[in-house]
């Protein structure tokens, strides 16, 4: 069981790790994020969750804007339907 020190390093880590992740993998960084979140609350403490959920949250929001912009790349830029078919 990781204490709550070790929580907070964790979570510090995985703050910094994410901007790697999103750049490497793209539309898999929120599913590689879900692995660490699940292996650090399998982990921690019960009393540490919430605070484990909260911390977590925004950077799963990070991930989530990463995949939508991998997925729809042309309309992220503000390009109409004819650009989008000229892109592809």
């Amino acid at each position: 069981m990781k204490t709550p020190y070790q929580v907070q390093q964790e979570l510090e880590r995985l703050e910094r790790l994410v901007p790697h992740i999103v750049s490497d993998q793209g539309d898999r960084a929120e599913d590689i994020l879900g692995f660490h979140v699940a292996s650090l609350l399998g982990s921690a403490p019960a009393s540490e969750h919430a605070l484990i959920r909260e911390r977590t949250a925004r950077m799963a929001r990070v991930c989530r804007t990463a995949q939508d912009a991998v997925r729809t790349p042309a309309r992220s830029l503000g390009l109409g339907a004819a650009a989008q078919a000229q892109l592809a």
